[in-house]
This record gives structure tokens, C-alpha cells and sequence, in this order.
């Protein structure tokens, strides 16, 4: 009877330790996932600086100088054992936004809390409620999945096609990415360390809408509006903390340049120039 007891405790014990690494298969492990910038072709990418040059926009998410050369992330869940996880959907893939600012109403939220990704407070045109810009497709046998930001087709991942939802305005700090829940960390390049990267993106519309508790900060969070133009047209040769978010061409310093770029998008809101 105690060979039959001992026998069936080694049974018990080998079914728990086939079990418990499968249950943890499926979990990301944020100390492995993460992602990285990327530009270009798929299949002889760009990283790291080279690729975030292309990483910023018009809020009418219209092409042009806005997120172009396929401007994405490429995301690598792994769970514990550094296996990929596969079959991820798309949907548990997400840039996070709360939507709008606290003043707007949109508190207690763990996405970036500066971008106006909201109908509320822009109506006339009326803007697209935008909380997660999700993956391309879900991950492939290796973990590895695309958010490419303008949108793009999920039977080609990682090279643009315009979705006419993905329009927000104004910038953060940090754009959070999570997969399942989990907050991951992003590489600047595929060899470089886990939390070398932030990711940004920088707005044409980088002024305006933020408040929206006085009348005249209302509607224009996903505008170009003359506030937007200005103060790129009076800070040309200027430095000061805001100069990152306005160095549209990257190179260093808010020039003649980076006015060009956005008097090509003067204007442009949720309907203008392409609903």
C-alpha cells in the first residue's frame, strides 16, 4: 500500500512540474519582453534614433511628414523561460492612452494622460475616442508582433495602411506599452538593454486642448491650430524644455525646417485634410 501511495505522490509530482512551467508559458515576463523602434521595410529594418526620427505626427494622421517609412514598434513577448509567446491577440497589444487629461475628466487611468484621444472636448469635427493603439496582428510563433501607428493591414504587419481611428493630439512623456496587462520595457535597438528606450512621439498639434476646463482650450486638442504654428514660427533658433517636442526633423534644434514641416499641416484636424 505505501508503494502504491509513493507511486502515485511521483505521479502527482511530475503532472505539477509538466503543469506549472506550461501555466507560466503563457505569461509575459516583463524582465524579457519588450520592444523596439523600428522604420522601413520589415525585412531590412531601421532602429534605435534612425527609426525615431519618423515618429511624429499630424493629428489627422494624414501621411506626408506624418509617421511615415512604416514608422512602428516591433514587440517580443517571452515568457519565463525566454520561449515566445505565440498567438497573442492584437487587441492585448496596446500604445495605452487615458483619452484626455484629468482636468477633461479623465483620471484614475495607467495610459499616458497629456494625449487628446477624445469625442468630448472635440466635436466640430467630431474626433475618434482612442484608447489603444493596438498590434497589427496577434504574435507570430516567435512573440513577436508590429503596432505600426498609423495602421496597417493584418495580413501585412509592420508596413503602413492609414486607419482613419488613429488620430490623437499633444504628446507625453511616455507612451506605456502593455501586452496582457503587463507594462513592458522598450530597447532602443535589438542589442541594446531592456529599458534603454521611451517611447515618444512627438504631435504637430503640441499646444492646445490640454486644459479643457476654460472655453477657449476646448475643441482644439486635435487641431494644427494658429497656436501649434506659432510658436514653432517664434522659436525658430530658440532652446528651452519644450524644443524636443518641436524638433519635428530631429536634428537638434527647432529650424526653418521644422516650420516647413508644419505649415504643410497648418490647419489639419479630425476631418481635414482626410476624414
Amino acid at each position: 500500500m505505501m508503494f502504491k501511495v509513493a507511486k502515485l505522490g511521483i505521479a502527482i509530482a511530475a503532472v505539477l512540474t509538466w503543469i506549472v512551467p506550461a501555466a507560466y508559458a503563457g505569461v509575459p515576463d516583463t524582465n524579457k519582453s519588450f520592444f523596439v523602434p523600428q522604420a522601413g521595410s520589415t525585412t531590412a529594418p531601421v532602429e534605435g534614433t534612425n527609426a525615431t526620427r519618423f515618429f511624429r505626427m499630424c493629428p489627422n494622421n494624414d501621411g506626408g511628414a506624418s509617421l511615415f517609412s512604416n514608422a512602428r514598434l516591433k514587440v517580443t513577448v517571452l515568457d519565463v523561460n525566454g520561449n515566445g509567446i505565440p498567438g497573442v491577440a492584437a487587441a492585448d497589444i496596446c500604445v495605452l492612452f487615458n483619452g484626455g487629461t484629468a482636468a477633461q475628466g479623465f483620471v484614475g487611468g495607467i495610459g499616458a494622460d497629456s494625449v487628446i484621444a477624445n469625442s468630448a472636448y472635440n466635436f466640430t469635427p467630431l474626433c475618434p475616442d482612442l484608447r489603444c493603439v493596438t498590434a497589427d496582428a496577434a504574435t507570430n510563433a516567435n512573440g513577436e508582433a508590429y503596432i505600426t501607428f498609423a495602421g496597417a493591414d493584418p495580413l501585412v504587419p509592420g508596413v503602413t495602411l492609414r486607419n482613419s481611428n488613429r488620430k490623437w493630439g499633444h504628446y507625453d512623456f511616455e507612451l506605456p506599452v502593455y501586452v496582457l496587462g503587463f507594462k513592458l520595457s522598450g530597447k532602443l535597438t535589438s542589442g541594446s538593454a531592456i529599458g534603454t528606450y521611451l517611447l515618444r512621439i512627438k504631435n504637430f498639434d503640441s499646444t492646445g486642448g490640454l486644459l479643457g476646463s476654460h472655453p477657449s482650450d476646448d475643441n482644439v486638442g486635435e487641431w494644427v491650430d494658429p497656436g501649434d504654428f506659432n510658436v514653432i514660427a517664434n522659436g525658430i533658433g530658440s532652446s528651452n524644455v519644450f524644443s524636443y517636442w518641436r524638433d519635428f526633423d530631429s536634428d537638434g534644434d527647432v529650424g526653418p525646417s521644422d516650420f516647413n514641416i508644419i505649415t504643410a499641416h497648418a490647419t489639419h484636424n479630425c476631418d481635414t485634410p482626410t476624414p
